[in-house]
């Protein structure tokens, strides 16, 4: 069982344990639960196809994958110190299944992501929600 992200504790998680939350939430499309893993003062995004500067935002732009998500396959995760960066699949169904690989790299501080800087290849999403 993952510790809730406002529980009161000497001790943040761990980064890792953070992502981990983060990531189950959203394959499980529970963006509410994603949003208590981001920092409320100081949130980065940052791909290429958008950039944000509040986690409120940030949340409400990814939202839109909900109805066409079917999950997240987890590939690999790497941690160094606070920075984290996890390599997934996310797996999509419109007319098809999708599978779009990424890379997010993710600071933790005080049990909370600071920053996500993702990696991947837009050209697909941008056809799927006619991003120019």
């Amino acid at each position: 069982m993952m510790p809730e992200p406002q529980q009161e504790s000497r001790r943040a998680p761990a980064p890792a344990a953070v992502v981990d939350a983060y990531l189950a939430a959203i394959a499980a499309r529970d963006f509410e639960g994603a949003r208590r893993w981001l920092s409320d003062e100081s949130f980065t995004h940052r791909s290429p196809i958008s950039s944000f500067n509040s986690a409120d935002d940030f949340i409400g732009d990814i939202s839109r994958i909900g109805p066409i998500l079917e999950g997240i396959e987890r590939r690999r995760t790497f941690v160094d110190g606070r920075d984290v960066c996890a390599v997934v699949n996310y797996v999509t169904r419109m007319d098809r299944r999708e599978v779009t690989p990424a890379v997010h790299w993710m600071t933790v501080a005080g049990g909370k992501i600071v920053s996500i800087e993702t990696f991947f290849d837009a050209r697909g999403y941008a056809k799927l929600f006619d991003v120019e």
